[in-house]
C-alpha cells in the first residue's frame, strides 16, 4: 500500500514540473513586437522589423537614395500609426533618426520628392529663387525656379550682357531667367558685350573739356568761344553760366541713364554707382 502512494505522489510531481516549464516558453514568445516600415508611392521597399519590450530602437533612414542616373529620391516627412506627416528639416545626405517605442508594435511611413539637379555655364555666379530645399543645386520636381543676379565669368572695359540662353528655358527678361523643373537640366549662357555703354564713356570727357575751354575763355578779355548749343546759357545773363553748362550736362548723363535703366540695359547697382561718380564731379 505505501508503496502504491510513493508512485501515485512522484506521478503528481512530474506533471506539475511539466505545466511550469511549458508556461515559462509561452510568455518568452508572447514578448516579441514588430515595427512595418513602408514608403509613399513606393518610393522604397518595405519591410519589418522585431521589437524587444527590453531595448530601446531607434529607426535609421537615409535622407536621399538613388532613383535612376538623373534623379534621386529625397525624404520630406513622416508619419508614425496613421498619425498626420511631420515635415523633416531636408538634407541633401546622411541619416535621419526617429526613436520608436517598443511596448506594442508600430508603423512608420516615410514620405520622399523626386528631385533633379540644376547646371549653369557661363556665368561666374547667380542665385535661385527659392533656394534649393537641400542646398546643393537638386530642386524639387514641378517647382518654378527664378534665377538672377547672373554674372559673366569675363569681364573687361565695357559691360558683358546676355543674348541667348541655350536649354529648357521657361522665360527670361534681361538678367533673369525662370524654369521648370520637370528633368535634369543643363543652362548655357551666351555673352555679347553692351557697345550703349561706350557712348556714356565718350561723353563723360567731352564734359570735362567743354567745361575747361569755358573756365580758359572766360579768364580772357577777348571773346568768349562758346559751342552753339549753349549760346542761350552764355546770354541768359547768369552770372557763373559754366556752373549751369556742367550741371546741363549732368543732367543729360543722367537721362541717358535712366533709360538705359528702364530699358533694362543696366543694372540697379550699376546705375547707381555711375550716378554717384558723377555727383562726385564738381
Amino acid at each position: 500500500m505505501k508503496t502504491v502512494i510513493i508512485i501515485f505522489l512522484a506521478f503528481l510531481i512530474s506533471i506539475l514540473n511539466i505545466g511550469i516549464v511549458s508556461g515559462q516558453t509561452n510568455s518568452e514568445i508572447s514578448s516579441e513586437n514588430i515595427l512595418h516600415i513602408s514608403f509613399e508611392k513606393n518610393t522604397a521597399s518595405s519591410y519589418d522589423v522585431y521589437l524587444d519590450p527590453k531595448e530601446k530602437f531607434i529607426l535609421q533612414q537615409s535622407y536621399s537614395w538613388i532613383r535612376d542616373q538623373n534623379s534621386r529620391y529625397n525624404l520630406h516627412s513622416y508619419s508614425i500609426d496613421g498619425q498626420e506627416f511631420v515635415p523633416i528639416s531636408r538634407l541633401a545626405r546622411g541619416t535621419f533618426t526617429i526613436d520608436i517605442p517598443t511596448d506594442s508594435s508600430h508603423s512608420v511611413v516615410f514620405s520622399a520628392v523626386i528631385q533633379y539637379p540644376i547646371s549653369i555655364n557661363g556665368a561666374d555666379s547667380y542665385s535661385f529663387s527659392p533656394k534649393s530645399p537641400t542646398n546643393d543645386n537638386w530642386f524639387d520636381a514641378r517647382s518654378k525656379i527664378l534665377i538672377t543676379d547672373i554674372v559673366s565669368n569675363d569681364v573687361g572695359l565695357l559691360p558683358n550682357e546676355i543674348v541667348s540662353w541655350e536649354g529648357p528655358i521657361f522665360d527670361s527678361s534681361g538678367d533673369s531667367v525662370q524654369i521648370l523643373v520637370d528633368g535634369p537640366i543643363n543652362l548655357t549662357a551666351n555673352w555679347g558685350t553692351n557697345y550703349s555703354y561706350l557712348g556714356l564713356l565718350l561723353l563723360l570727357p567731352i564734359i570735362g573739356i567743354i567745361i575747361f575751354f569755358i573756365n580758359k575763355n572766360s579768364g580772357s578779355k577777348g571773346s568768349k568761344s562758346v559751342p552753339k548749343q549753349f549760346e542761350n546759357l552764355q546770354n541768359s545773363n547768369f552770372e557763373n553760366y559754366e556752373d549751369k553748362i556742367e550741371e546741363y550736362l549732368k543732367q543729360k548723363v543722367l537721362e541717358k541713364l535712366g533709360l538705359m535703366l528702364d530699358s533694362k540695359l543696366m543694372t540697379d547697382a550699376r546705375h547707381s554707382q555711375i550716378k554717384e561718380k558723377l555727383e562726385e564731379i564738381d
